[in-house]
């Protein structure tokens, strides 16, 4: 029985000192504080979208719209939906932006 009391206190002192040792790192280092998993997650995906393949993707898009309107085979519903599409995705910044300061 006396074992079971003193491995309980141990384990309750061990979780206090690590609580400790964490805000105490957690106030130390600000940037810790304030980071959300988030942040990086979000970042890399906006790099993502705006990075060299997909602006590779969407030339060829261009491409082949204009090669399928030379054919006339392209509807001018499938060009509204690429261009507006295109617009969009390397666009959203910059829209996003002005939104924020309209609203402020």
């Amino acid at each position: 029985m006396n074992t079971t009391k003193k491995q309980n206190k141990s384990t309750a002192v061990n979780a206090t000192t690590l609580a400790l040792v964490l805000s105490a790192t957690l106030l130390l280092v600000p940037s810790l504080a304030l980071a959300t998993p988030w942040d990086g997650m979000a970042t890399q995906v906006l790099a993502i979208f705006n990075g060299g393949l997909v602006r590779s993707i969407a030339i060829l898009a261009v491409i082949a719209c204009g090669l399928a309107a030379m054919a006339g085979k392209l509807s001018w519903d499938w060009v509204i939906k690429i261009v507006v599409g295109i617009v969009l995705i390397f666009g959203a910044t910059a829209l996003v932006d002005y939104l924020i300061a309209a609203a402020s």
